[in-house]
């Protein structure tokens, strides 16, 4: 007679799933024409859909928008946020 073993169930991290640009502007109580002026600058990170497009369609993750705006806070009024690298 062999005895059973079980196995632990591994579940996957969930993933965070990426926001469009309106979604993203109410997260950060702006509008979405700020919110795309503000990636176009380098300040907020965005994801294009398609990186090669000369109309870039982007998307977000509400968690990189938090970290910006907890960045935001460590940094003196007028401080532009640095250069992000690619």
């Amino acid at each position: 007679m062999t005895s059973a073993q079980t196995i632990p169930a591994i579940f996957p991290a969930p993933v965070e799933a990426f926001v469009d640009p309106d979604t993203a502007a109410r997260y950060l109580q702006t509008t979405r024409r700020q919110l795309l002026e503000m990636v176009r600058a380098g300040l907020i990170l965005g994801h294009p859909l398609d990186p090669r497009a000369k109309k870039k369609d982007w998307r977000f993750l509400l968690s990189e928008l938090h970290a910006y705006m907890l960045s935001c806070d460590q940094r003196p009024p007028g401080a532009r946020k640095p250069p992000r690298r690619v």
